[in-house]
Parts: C-alpha cells; structure tokens; sequence
C-alpha cells in the first residue's frame, strides 16, 4: 500500500463525552466513530504520511485485522485519508431555466422609519416614493405562476420600504393570487417583513384570515431598539412597535410569528434581546443577523464586536441544547437553522436560492436577483421584468459563475453549509457579489464546529428530536 495522507479539508470532528462525531465536508453526511476509526483517524492526524506498515505496528492485538480494514475503507472512500491530496469540486451546471417557487415583490420604497443601517439604496419617506401599483402586481404573479412549473406550492413575499404602507394593493393582489393559483392547481402562500407601526386589529385580521407567515423587524428592548430602529424625524420606535406586537401576538393565530433582529454597532447584547423578544414579548422564534454595511460604515459590527456576539450566540445555543435534549422546543432561529441544516444534510452549491427559485421585483417591474437588490444601481437588478420576462441568458450567467468557489472556500470546512455568503453582502463590502464574505469567516467556520458538537449531543441524548422539532415547526408554517 503507497502512503496515505490526512485531507483535514474534507471532514471536522468533535469529541465529546466519550462520543467522537465527524462531519463529512462535501455532503455534509455526519458520522459516530467507534473506537478503531477514532484511533485510526488519530494515526492519520498526527502522522504526515502512514503506510500499512505503520497501522499494524500501531494497532496489533489491539483492534482486529477486519475492523481497521473496514474503517480504512471508509476513510478512503469518504476522501478523509488519499495518497495526495483530494479535492471534491462539482462542475458548474447550466442553468438554463429553474422554476420559480418564490417572488418578492417591493411595493414600495417608502418607509415610516429611518432606521440607520438600512441597506436600501432607493429609501425614502412614504410620501416621495416609489410604489407598484396594481398593474404591475399582477403581472408579477401572472410571472410567478407561469414559472412555477411543476411545482404545486408557491410563495409571494411582500416587501419594502415598509409593505403595510401599501396594505390596500396588499389586500387586492391576495385576492387575485389566490383566484388565478386555484385556476392553476397551485397554492399560493403569503409572507411580510414588517415594522410592526402599522399593524391594526383589521390588518391583523386579515393576515390572520389568509395564512400569512409575519416576520417583524424588531432589536430589542427600548434602549436596544431604539438606538438604531427610529422614525424620519429622530423619534424612538419601541414603545409604539411593542404595543402593537402585543396585539399581534394576541389576536393572530394562524402561523408562529417570528421576530428578526439586526445587530449593528453597539447592539450586541444577543441573550438579553433574545430574553426580552422571546420571553417577555412571546415570539415563537428570534432570528439574528448582522447588519450589512461596508468596512468604514459606523453601523458595522467591529471585530471585537464579532467575536462578542459569536460567544453569545454559543451560550444560547447551549440553551438550545439542553432543551432540545429533553424534548423541549427553544426559540433560538439561528440555531434551529444550523441543526435542520444538519439534519438535512443539506449541501450548498450556491449561498442561497437567489436565481434559482426566488427572484423579486421592483416598483416599476424590473426583476432583480433578490429584494436586496431591487433599486439598485448594480447589474443584479436587471434581469428581465413583467412585461417580457426572464432575461433567462444573463441569469443563467450569473447562477454558473456562482457556482465557481473561491479558492479560499475550496478547502474550507464550512464550505458545504455556507458557500460564500449573501450576495448582496459581499456586493456591499467588495462591489463583488462573487467574494466570500471574509469578515465572518472565522466566525463561520467556528459556528459550524459548535453546531456538530451539538448536533452529536442532542443524537445521542435524544435521537427523536429533530423528526419532532421539524415537523411541529412545518405543522405550524
């Protein structure tokens, strides 16, 4: 037998409490080892070349001849352990046409806030902006409908600006999705993200009556929220947004409502925002993201900052943990991400499903790569409209070069889970949506390792919890 080599680019492992769990890097599959292939794995991690020679001298009368076969083979198999080095690349695929399953559309470029991270290049007040009028809506679900192919379930997501601005197209275009989805055998799900400000007991009502999945834009207590989430004027919002959830929460019953908090300097304080939304509040689940800004933006989490909220966000997974090991639900999104992630093993050849699924809409029709990226300057946001279509030639470009990685995320541990980061991040940062974000590399690839380790706890202790956990969340949706 030539000499094998380590690919320490094609797994992670954790040991922990006597168990060793290993996360195969390009299809994200999880294995338990047993004692020889943790053995085995060892000689290969601490050894720069070993021959056969070396594992019979290590290994004789410890394990048998068949057991340290068996894992061997499955060491080469995996590409844990070649002759040189191996590297699984998957050859771009042409997408000439993928069915469309989601469709957001921007109703307006109005906002009753003025919150200091925004992203939004088009933003402005309600009374100066851009709105899609109806015309152009349904002619975005007609899009929707015509593109969904073989796919019996859509969704339309209304977006902003704040969407409720314009709750009367809201309501018109519901009515018309659903009457030409019934005509086409397909049901059409609804979402927003929403500030909260505008909710009322008949708005509530009718979100309630027609299913709709509610995400609100919410940071925190007052002191939190309010440092960056204000009205055009330089108000506090948190008083009027906390009023208005409560009623939320109280009278809308047909989907867990989920609140979305957006980290920006100097609101990093995950546990308490997450006690206060969830706890206090009553969100089903609290989500966490940092707010996207370029490196000299003074919203932008610092490093320091980073490495906080990421020490944060391990001490409410461990909360997670320990809940999920006694058949409990927790609240916490990021991490309920990352273990049905696992779970699934899902395996990312691209960041997310921009082109490839979900495409969004502007006010005026043009058809963007996301919502991020409707009225914006930059080529994402030109792919088509209403009227004409797809401009299938340059999505389809834009989805291969995608798919090309980086060549900082080909040896990457975390490549299969993440692939990149958002497009629009890196379009931020970089001016290029092809970057990695490396920012939050680290971070990543740290996150990751403590989602395994917990992965492999909540297995062991409780091996039921994600069929039940994922299937109550569905139930639910």
């Amino acid at each position: 037998m030539t000499t094998l080599q380590v690919q320490a680019h094609n797994y992670r492992s954790i040991r922990s409490g006597g168990r060793h769990v290993l996360l195969h890097v390009p299809t994200t599959s999880i294995f338990e080892l047993d004692p020889a292939a943790t053995d085995l794995l060892g000689l290969f991690e601490s050894t720069p070349a070993v021959a056969a020679e070396d594992i019979q001298a290590r290994f004789d009368g410890r394990y048998s001849p068949g057991e340290l076969c068996d894992s061997l083979s499955d060491f080469i198999e995996l590409g844990i352990v070649a002759p040189q080095p191996k590297h699984y690349e998957i050859p771009p695929r042409l997408v000439e046409r993928s069915p469309l399953k989601t469709l957001v559309l921007t109703l307006t470029t109005g906002c009753n806030l003025g919150c200091s991270y925004c992203y939004r290049e088009d933003l402005t007040s309600p009374k100066n902006s851009s709105v899609m009028d109806y015309q152009t809506g349904t002619r975005s679900i007609d899009l929707l409908l015509a593109e969904a192919s073989e796919n019996e379930r859509v969704a339309v997501v209304f977006f902003g600006g704040e969407p409720l601005t314009r709750i009367a197209v809201i309501r018109d275009l519901v009515e018309y999705a659903e009457e030409k989805g019934a005509a086409a055998g397909k049901d059409v799900e609804f979402s927003l993200t929403t500030n909260a400000t505008l909710l009322t007991d008949d708005v509530i009502d009718f979100l309630d009556a027609h299913r709709f999945g509610i995400t609100v834009s919410i940071d925190g207590g007052e002191a939190q929220h309010d440092r960056h989430r204000r009205t055009i004027a330089g108000g506090g919002t948190y008083k009027t947004v906390a009023m208005r959830v409560q009623r939320l929460l109280q009278r809308y019953k047909s989907r867990p409502v989920g609140a979305r908090v957006t980290l920006a300097s100097g609101n990093v304080d995950v546990a308490g925002i997450y006690r206060h939304l969830h706890d206090e509040l009553g969100f089903f689940e609290v989500g966490f993201a940092p707010a996207t800004a370029g490196p000299d933006s003074p919203v932008g989490l610092s490093p320091q900052e980073l490495d906080e909220v990421f020490a944060a966000m391990q001490a409410l997974g461990r909360e997670y943990v320990s809940e999920a090991k006694r058949g409990r639900r927790h609240g916490f999104g990021n991490m309920h991400q990352l273990m049905t992630d696992l779970w699934m093993g899902t395996r990312k050849v691209l960041p997310c499903g921009a082109g490839v699924g979900l495409l969004a809409v502007g006010t005026t029709g043009k058809i963007s790569l996301c919502h991020r990226f409707t009225g914006s300057d930059s080529d994402f946001s030109g792919f088509g409209d209403v009227t004409s279509g797809i401009a299938r030639e340059s999505l389809s470009g834009f989805v291969s070069a995608a798919q090309n990685p980086h060549a900082a995320c080909r040896t990457c541990p975390a490549r299969s889970l993440c692939a990149g980061g958002c497009y629009h991040e890196s379009y931020s940062r970089y001016g290029d949506p092809f970057l990695p974000t490396f920012e939050y590399c680290e971070q990543i690839r740290a996150w990751i390792a403590f989602g395994l380790e917990a992965f492999g706890e909540i297995a062991i202790a409780n091996p039921a919890y994600f069929n039940a956990s994922n299937g109550q969340r569905s139930a639910r949706q």
